[in-house]
């Protein structure tokens, strides 16, 4: 396993878990915008499933990315990605607490390929910064919105 591969990451919410479910998969055009994240634009949506173009801003390059999401249930669902062709899957699931619900992130990045790999060696931990700074912001946001209703 490649140093900063897998990325697991833990908010607390004082909501119910349906609220923060609600909040993290709904795919509102004028829903939360990141740090890095710039806009979510849905192709396809299904009950279960959506593809999505999403837009970023990174390291001073602006792109798109397509990405799946695949809701497994109402407490986990799953968002695949490739970037600069690197796959990402990362797992969400929903934890009940007695005062609110705990989100786990459990992202892992799969490098193939020997150029993949030292490319993923050499600026991964950059990448992972980035991941945990656009988490800890979107988890704000939902805090803050959830707070508002």
């Amino acid at each position: 396993m490649l140093p900063y591969q897998t990325l697991v990451l833990q908010f607390e919410f004082p909501f119910d878990c349906d609220k923060v479910f609600e909040w993290w998969t709904e795919l509102e055009p004028k829903g939360y915008v990141g740090l890095t994240l710039k806009k979510i634009e849905v192709i396809e949506k299904t009950e279960n499933s959506a593809r999505v173009l999403t837009r970023w801003s990174y390291l001073g390059f602006h792109f798109s990315l397509e990405e799946k999401l695949e809701i497994l249930s109402k407490r986990k669902w799953v968002w695949y990605s490739h970037f600069l062709g690197i796959p990402a899957k990362e797992s969400f699931s929903l934890i009940e607490r007695k005062n609110g619900c705990t989100l786990v992130i459990n992202s892992v990045m799969t490098p193939q390929g020997f150029f993949k790999k030292l490319l993923f060696l050499l600026i991964g931990w950059y990448w992972r910064r980035v991941d945990v700074i656009e988490w800890n912001s979107a988890a704000r946001a939902c805090l803050y919105e959830l707070s508002q209703r």
